[in-house]
């Protein structure tokens, strides 16, 4: 008896309701976090309050709201949301649609057929930045594949200036970025038509349900989630995407194609503005947390 009570109160001790609030195991990552991101975020909360210039060499001096209040009135402000509305929603628009096309169009591929699968994986395992390149020389306005081949079908009479162009520039480099991220929602996609459940096929093909009337109305359903994760993990990365626009344009000509990070970047390690760099980095960092809420929360409802 007193071997089963002394069990008891051990197992009462260990129970999950006596653990500890903190696991000390984990106290050097919460440290590592703390310091590489919380003390950024607040720092930069802090600046954004202040008028300062890192190369004036005085100190930041307390503004309050005035440089949220400069925003508003500051054009290049909505320039550069609809820059980044325009970089992060259509791209991710146009790669799921083709990243599910895709998926659809090589789910029934077998035996060696299977090569192209890889084969259409292989833009997302490029570097960005080399991927940044190749599509500048693509659009190059005198020797770019794209003018040629638009020249050569009739399609245009002259050579378009891709990236040089107030017009052209941000579309130019949402191709680049589509041409990468397809990958990503093709690889999503193909994984979530495998786990579609065999049973519901054959039921589906008793009555006589084929072709793109199966995908529409009996395959697509099942990838409302998988589309929900992927697309919210390729806003948050397009939000915060430089390399590819830095390399390809720097944000022009002018602020054509000029996002919030790049406007960022330019204000802060160019101009050294960092007061003002600071509160767009806040708006930047609130409008993202805002959307990831959303779209956690619809994530929720659908399951």
């Amino acid at each position: 008896m007193s071997g089963a009570s002394s069990t008891r109160r051990f197992s009462r001790k260990r129970g999950p309701e006596h653990r500890p609030w903190l696991d000390w195991m984990v106290l050097p990552g919460l440290v590592a976090v703390g310091l590489v991101i919380a003390y950024p975020v607040v720092r930069t909360f802090q600046l954004a309050t202040t008028d300062y210039n890192a190369l004036s060499g005085m100190d930041p001096r307390p503004v309050g709201a005035e440089n949220f209040q400069k925003l508003v009135d500051d054009p290049i402000f909505w320039e550069a949301l609809r820059n980044t509305a325009v970089y992060t929603f259509g791209s991710v628009a146009v790669s799921a649609l083709l990243g599910v096309l895709l998926a659809l169009l090589t789910e029934n591929l077998v035996g060696r057929s299977r090569i192209l699968k890889t084969l259409l994986l292989t833009p997302w395992a490029v570097p960005f930045v080399v991927v940044a390149f190749l599509f500048r020389y693509m659009f190059d306005e005198q020797t770019g594949v794209v003018n040629a081949v638009l020249l050569q079908t009739g399609v245009i009479d002259e050579a378009v200036p891709w990236l040089v162009s107030s017009t052209w520039a941000l579309p130019a480099v949402v191709a680049a970025n589509v041409w990468t991220q397809t990958p990503f929602f093709f690889l999503v996609f193909s994984a979530a038509l495998a786990a579609v459940p065999n049973e519901v096929i054959e039921a589906a093909r008793v009555d006589r349900t084929r072709g793109w009337t199966m995908a529409y109305r009996i395959k697509l359903p099942y990838l409302r989630n998988a589309a929900l994760v992927a697309s919210l993990l390729m806003v948050i990365s397009n939000f915060n995407d430089f390399a590819k626009i830095w390399a390809m344009t720097e944000g022009g000509p002018g602020y054509a194609s000029t996002t919030f990070v790049v406007w960022v970047y330019r204000l802060a390690f160019t101009s050294f503005d960092l007061g003002y760099s600071s509160a767009i980095g806040v708006v930047w960092l609130v409008l993202l947390m805002v959307f990831a809420i959303a779209y956690v929360r619809l994530l929720r409802r659908e399951a």
